[in-house]
């Protein structure tokens, strides 16, 4: 999965400083609620499909039947490319030797089209650490000095199978790819090592995005070079 979207705002970064902010929307798409819109997006595991897909539970992130719930609706904010990001000092200049000019994003939770102070993020650094909806500091960002590393994902689009791509959690993958991984049909999600096999990474960890409304959500595909610009690329 990939938040391939069309600008509306965009959080980029100039030369050594952090510039201001940026939004991203898309075509309309699948789980989230009708009043969150069409900017809206979720999430989808590839080991359980369309039936499950990410929301916000009272014990933290997990899976969910796509429905009219507000607890599914996300916003895809982009950061900023891993080099951009790594040559502001803003996150390990290790990720930008492995990861270069994929995106990083920041998962804005806005349940009901109410945007939210909160992001997508690790409850902590270590492998099987639990994913929360934690502050991160919109619809204000935050100054550059006290970004959130733990809310900021790697859309890891070299590493995308169809629709699906995984997720590195940047705070916690300064030495080893700590990834975004679904742990059961609506159970909990967690950080956890990238799995890689023969067939590419562990379908567990890889998450396609979908766009929209609940009953019209379209999934974005992996880059094909067919999709509309995208400003960082």
């Amino acid at each position: 999965m990939s938040f391939r979207l069309k600008a509306v705002a965009l959080l980029g970064v100039a030369g050594a400083a952090m510039a201001s902010a940026v939004v991203l929307t898309g075509p309309a798409a699948h789980a989230a609620t009708e009043r969150c819109g069409p900017q809206c997006v979720t999430m989808a595991s590839q080991s359980f499909g369309k039936g499950q897909v990410v929301a916000e539970g009272k014990n933290g992130t997990t899976l969910l039947a796509p429905g009219y719930n507000p607890e599914e609706d996300f916003i895809g904010m982009a950061v900023g490319t891993v080099s951009q990001l790594a040559g502001a000092k803003r996150i390990p200049a290790s990720l930008a030797a492995t990861y270069g000019q994929e995106v990083v994003y920041q998962l804005v939770y806005e349940p009901a089209g109410k945007l939210t102070s909160t992001c997508l993020g690790a409850s902590s650094v270590a492998a099987g650490s639990g994913v929360t909806v934690q502050p991160c500091g919109w619809p204000q960002p935050m100054p550059s000095s006290t970004l959130p590393n733990s809310t900021l994902w790697i859309g890891v689009h070299r590493d995308g199978s169809g629709d699906y791509e995984p997720f590195v959690n940047v705070a916690a993958s300064k030495t080893s790819a700590l990834v975004l991984t679904a742990t059961s049909a609506s159970g909990p999600l967690t950080i956890n090592y990238m799995s890689l096999g023969y067939g590419g990474v562990a379908p567990d960890q890889m998450w396609e995005s979908l766009i929209g409304p609940y009953g019209q959500a379209v999934a974005w595909p992996t880059p094909t070079g067919q999709e509309p610009l995208w400003p960082l690329r």
